[in-house]
């Protein structure tokens, strides 16, 4: 396990990925925590500020740190930051990998819905596909940009996805938007904990995707030979697949506040995983 102070965040905040990164020696393990706390950091940004103006000017206080970052120092005393410098200097990140992520937090700051579906689909991609490509840019089997790109696509996606649809009725019980719907009536029905056609439709089409682009990955990956300490940066959705087809099949679970798949789920994913 990683026992570098500065990660408790992490393990608390976004276990997932945390716990992906068991597997892996201490050196790289340790690069890719760096880059996803950075993403907690600036994640972080919108829930404590009381205006949104606050929260861009944070925002552009980190933009402006990640532009003056050369030769592999930094100023400041966050460790995960003098990482992220040497990653930059080493050339295993790039600049306009990390400022992409904090332009799609000025998104949160703003605390208003998605204009789009397309518009909801694009800050994913800016955020978690574009954190588990910087992840992969860490491990020697994904020296290739096409794969990196692929696989962060597939599995970054997808795991973006999940995490809204399982955060929707946290999300709503704070009077905060989730999802993009397509009306006022819809987001009404959401703040109020039910469900209409257009939310299931919502929900159902975004499972569908999550679970798409999950077996093209294992597809895609199924011939590489991978060791375990390598699918596990991978496969962080894999444990949401028994929560998401229950919700599939009953879109009111979203309210649930904890998320935990009945022994029935599990009994089915088990199945399924053993036929695959």
């Amino acid at each position: 396990m990683i026992d570098t102070n500065w990660l408790s965040n992490l393990k608390k905040f976004d276990r997932e990925r945390f716990e992906s990164l068991r597997y892996l020696d201490s050196a790289r393990r340790t690069e890719i925590a760096a880059i996803y706390s950075f993403n907690l950091e600036l994640a972080n940004i919108a829930w404590n500020v009381s205006e949104r103006e606050l929260g861009y000017l944070k925002l552009r206080w980190w933009e402006d740190y990640i532009n003056d970052m050369k030769d592999g120092n930094s100023f400041g005393e966050n460790e995960y930051s003098l990482i992220l410098s040497r990653l930059l200097a080493e050339g295993k990140l790039h600049k306009n990998n990390l400022l992409r992520l904090i332009k799609a937090r000025e998104f949160d700051c703003s605390k208003e819905p998605f204009d789009s579906y397309e518009q909801q689909i694009k800050y994913i991609r800016d955020t978690s596909q574009n954190l588990l490509f910087m992840g992969l840019s860490c491990l020697i089997e994904f020296n290739d940009n096409s794969l990196r790109r692929n696989l962060s696509e597939y599995f970054g996606l997808s795991l973006g996805l999940a995490r809204f649809i399982l955060a929707a009725g946290p999300l709503s019980q704070n009077k905060c938007y989730s999802l993009f719907l397509p009306t006022g009536i819809d987001y009404s029905t959401y703040f109020e904990g039910r469900i209409n056609d257009n939310i299931s439709g919502r929900i159902r089409s975004d499972i569908d995707l999550t679970f798409n682009l999950f077996h093209r990955g294992k597809r895609e990956i199924k011939s590489m030979g991978l060791k375990k300490n390598i699918l596990s940066v991978l496969y962080t959705v894999n444990n949401f697949v028994p929560i998401l087809m229950e919700i599939k099949n009953n879109p009111q679970l979203i309210y649930k506040t904890d998320h935990k798949p009945s022994f029935r789920a599990k009994f089915i994913d088990k199945i399924n995983k053993l036929v695959e």
